[in-house]
């Protein structure tokens, strides 16, 4: 196989991809419960699929709630799993619950993808990278961290929250990469302010890895102006991994294409969409040994753009985040399914319908379920804070509660309502 380089054309790109996609085909079908049988409901084996076309003709789709709905009917990891249990050296557990099996060699791959994709940010050997993305269950500080360290890099595995406490480690390192969303940074602004700490003069950052929320134009230069940091958005999924990101010349995330295929999508017909045409983003790896999935349907919403991109590379990219395909949500890094809000309610029986409303005042996503009460209910304000709290320990973020006398949400009102202005690149 010839070497992959991210200057190559894009029939050598896809030809790189394919015999690469060729070998896993044979490899899930072989080792993936699930694939085997998806397949072989299909009367399809590995030899149907000689081309490119014939995977993009032939190959079923993948949905997360078929991947949960597995797991939950056959735990921890259901019949997806497609390596010795034994190999398994790392599980994460997303939102779901996900449980994402990593063997040793799948934790190489994930670094060396990392570190390839956050190559394109300029980041240099012997950079000190402070990584605030949560250590706890989910992937993404793992990612960070990992891929960094290959790329050279010295990493502060800082973790969520304690803003005071960043900050100090911020100004003693010299810190000159962060890593985390957009809106603890933000935040950090704000306590250095209250602290009388100098953004600019006293920091030294220079680039800021953000992922898990929107990086709207608005909040790329303030955090620009407040830091003078280079903003740099990227792409990912925890059961995935991280897929693309941005370059210097900020049009859009360059995928790893050497690691992914990522085709779009379109939810209604099921047709794959050309460059330019806005669907669901659906990923296959090319490389993966505990837990491949091959055309994984991930509900996000974006489209892609083959042209060249200004810095030379003629990788594939993804034109932004534009939101979800199906009826869930992420908020504040975090994907939230409707079902999950009512098991919920369906715990307190002295409400009754309710909606789920979310909006991005400033920076911050700001979850709301508006519920009705029952007219029998004397403390509301109690069942305010017994909601909130049993929203919080099942969802895992806060939760602003909102309730309301019966017959106050209309009728014909959307059971989820999101406010937030999505933003993709020109």
């Amino acid at each position: 196989m010839a070497e992959f380089s991210d200057k190559m054309s894009r029939n050598d790109i896809k030809a790189f991809q394919w015999k690469r996609l060729k070998s896993m085909i044979e490899y899930v079908y072989n080792n993936s419960p699930h694939y085997r049988k998806l397949l072989e409901g299909k009367n399809l084996k590995p030899e149907d699929f000689k081309t490119l076309e014939d995977f993009a003709k032939k190959f079923p789709f993948t949905k997360k709630y078929e991947l949960m709905e597995s797991q939950k009917n056959n735990p921890p990891f259901g019949d997806f799993l497609a390596a010795p249990r034994e190999k398994i050296k790392t599980v994460f557990v997303s939102p779901g619950p996900i449980f994402e099996p990593h063997t040793e060699k799948d934790e190489e791959t994930m670094a060396n993808i990392c570190a390839y994709i956050f190559s394109f940010t300029g980041v240099k050997p012997g950079d000190i990278a402070q990584i605030t993305f949560s250590y706890h269950l989910v992937p993404a500080g793992w990612f960070l961290h990992e891929g960094l360290k290959k790329a050279g890099c010295i990493v502060i595995p800082a973790g969520v929250g304690a803003s005071k406490d960043q900050l100090d480690i911020m100004r003693r390192c010299k810190v000159k990469i962060f890593g985390g969303t957009p809106s603890f940074l933000g935040r950090i602004k704000d306590v250095a302010k209250e602290v009388g700490v100098d953004t600019k003069k006293d920091l030294s950052l220079r680039i800021g890895i953000f992922g898990a929320e929107p990086l709207p134009p608005s909040l790329r230069k303030e955090l620009h102006e407040a830091f003078g940091v280079e903003a740099f958005d990227f792409y990912g999924v925890a059961e995935v991994g991280v897929v693309c990101s941005e370059c210097e010349k900020h049009q859009g995330w360059h995928i790893a294409e050497n690691y992914y295929l990522v085709e779009i999508l379109d939810p209604v017909t099921g047709e794959i969409l050309g460059p330019g045409e806005q669907g669901e983003i659906v990923i296959s790896q090319l490389e993966r040994e505990a837990m491949p999935l091959i055309r994984y349907g991930t509900g996000d919403a974006s489209m892609l753009n083959e042209e060249t991109c200004e810095c030379g590379r003629t990788l594939a990219r993804l034109m932004g985040w534009l939101g979800r395909t199906d009826i869930s949500l992420k908020v504040k890094g975090i994907f939230i399914h409707p079902k999950q809000v009512e098991t919920v309610i369906a715990r307190h029986p002295e409400i009754g319908r309710f909606q789920i409303i979310v909006e991005r005042p400033q920076r911050f996503d700001v979850m709301t379920v508006k519920a009705e009460y029952k007219p029998t209910v004397t403390d509301v304000e109690g069942l305010k804070a017994k909601l909130a709290a049993d929203l919080r320990d099942t969802l895992r973020i806060d939760i602003a509660v909102d309730l309301v006398k019966e017959g106050t949400i209309p009728p014909d009102a959307k059971l989820v309502e999101d406010r937030r202005i999505l933003k993709t690149y020109d």
